[in-house]
């Protein structure tokens, strides 16, 4: 087992996240932790990093080396963005990081942190094409990628920070100033002819988190989850609005709101909010993934070079098996059964291949939950699946999933309505969904009842009346068969067909 530190110096926060990473390269976060420091605030006029902050951020630097020292890291990756690439004093203060925590610091080209956005992105978020937009503290980024490959990119010198300090107040809003701030950005933006190519847009940042905790807290929306969340263009202009008419008092209590960032949350937003415009793009998708998971998959990637998944989806789930131990065989033997009952029952069922892709999901994680506690093991699954981070899914999808794979207990999908629109991001027509992909799961686990692989393959006939399961089985099969035959009235219900095995 290695484990890695990797430390993002912004313009406006320091970040520190710690990864283990094992043997068969799976990866899982231990540590997150974030200080606001703002190295971009109260600079001198030629840009220099003035004395305070940055005492403020050697001393955050040496706090997070201390806690990299007691979850005995093993390599520290460290980089600086905007604020101190722009610094004609970065030397010395980089000097002074490196004398007094050990800790080097790279500093990023506006173009190198481009392409780490776009790295984390695009192996973690479901859109295959889009505009990713990085709003930080000094600089901007913009990225457009097509079918999972980057084409376009810019690095902006303007943040939520500096935006704030030329146009804004941190308090009370002028109206006058927000229109001369969406006319300059949006004057920017047109400078950019291809902005416009790409879509949806995939924001990412505090001011992107914050916005999202914003609109699912007025909505009441479930699950509560930042990333891969999505929001209309009409939500972003709507919640900008509102909190540009707030004082600083106001904002910070308005549900969602980040505290220390509730003083330039309205230059962020109005980053976002004018892109839209300008772009006429209508959805909005955040991302919790960025700069840092775009250098873990850089590093994961040492030895290849290539840091772009062939699939983040099944990366992801492939990570979950390994780092929680999941016994591979059994979960894999179980996946294979319940693929070949839908591809057999295709005429019966009338699902397709998006169907087909959230069953893979949902098989190979039916018993994830076990890594919590085998009692109640579904409801574990449940949640895990929901949180631990299953990357290229949308929430549709995700909350689909959780419930296909949790349908141990059939009763369990009575849950299913507290997730439909507009709370939630299921659609009515997903609930029938649910139902039968659960049913093939649950025919495929009785099928392996007992865990040790009996059952080796199946062959589906049917007719008008009856779905005919003939098992190929090494030895008797009579538990399987028992278990199987507990879900025939689901089947005829759902399959308006009875039920035989042999």
């Amino acid at each position: 087992m290695e484990r890695i530190g990797i430390i993002d110096m912004g313009s406006n926060s320091v970040r520190l996240i710690i990864m283990d990473i094992g043997p068969e390269g799976e990866y899982h976060q231990m540590e997150n932790v974030k200080e606001t420091v703002r190295l971009v605030e109260n600079t001198a006029s030629d840009g220099s990093l003035q004395p305070r902050t940055q005492a403020h951020a050697l001393e955050t630097l040496s706090l997070f080396a201390r806690l990299c020292d007691v979850r005995r890291v093993d390599q520290i990756i460290a980089i600086a963005t905007a604020a101190v690439r722009r610094a004609p004093n970065r030397d010395e203060f980089l000097a002074n990081l490196r004398r007094e925590t050990g800790i080097d610091v790279r500093v990023l080209t506006g173009e190198e942190e481009a392409d780490l956005d776009y790295v984390g992105v695009v192996n973690t978020v479901s859109p295959e094409t889009g505009l990713i937009v990085d709003v930080g503290g000094g600089s901007t980024k913009l990225v457009g990628y097509r079918h999972r490959l980057k084409e376009e990119s810019a690095t902006l010198p303007f943040g939520i920070v500096t935006l704030t300090d030329e146009f804004l107040t941190r308090d009370r809003i002028e109206p006058t100033s927000l229109a001369t701030l969406e006319e300059f950005l949006g004057a920017e933006f047109a400078k950019l002819d291809w902005l416009s190519s790409y879509g949806p847009i995939v924001a990412l940042g505090g001011t992107a988190r914050t916005l999202a905790r914003i609109d699912r807290q007025r909505r009441g929306y479930k699950p509560d989850i930042t990333h891969g969340y999505e929001m209309q263009s009409e939500a972003v202009q709507e919640i900008c609005g509102r909190l540009a008419n707030l004082d600083l008092q106001g904002r910070m209590r308005v549900p969602g709101m980040s505290l220390e960032r509730a003083d330039v949350i309205v230059a962020g937003i109005a980053v976002i909010n004018r892109l839209l415009q300008v772009t006429g793009i209508k959805q909005l998708v955040t991302s919790r993934s960025g700069l840092r998971d775009g250098l873990l998959f850089q590093y994961l990637a040492r030895d290849t070079q290539d840091p772009i998944l062939p699939s983040a989806l099944m990366h992801s789930v492939e990570n979950l098996i390994h780092y929680y131990n999941i016994e591979s065989f059994q979960v894999r033997h179980v996946s294979n059964l319940a693929l070949s009952l839908f591809d057999q029952l295709r005429p019966v069922h009338a699902l397709d291949t998006y169907e087909r892709r959230l069953l893979i999901v949902s098989s190979l994680l039916h018993d994830i939950g076990v890594a919590v506690n085998q009692e109640n093991h579904y409801k574990h699954t449940f949640y895990m699946i929901l949180n631990a981070r299953i990357n290229g899914l949308t929430h549709r999808e995700l909350v689909t999933c959780a419930f296909v794979a949790a349908s141990h207990e059939r009763y369990y999908l009575r849950g299913v309505r507290e997730y439909l629109e507009p709370a939630g991001p299921l659609h009515r027509e997903d609930i029938r969904r649910i139902m039968l992909l659960s049913l093939i799961l649950r025919l495929a686990k009785s099928f392996d009842r007992g865990g040790s692989g009996v059952v080796e393959g199946l062959k589906v006939e049917f007719d008008d009346r009856t779905i005919r399961i003939r098992l190929r089985s090494r030895g008797t099969a009579r538990l399987e068969m028992h278990s199987a035959l507990a879900h025939a009235s689901d089947c005829k219900a759902l399959l308006r067909r009875n039920l035989e095995i042999s």
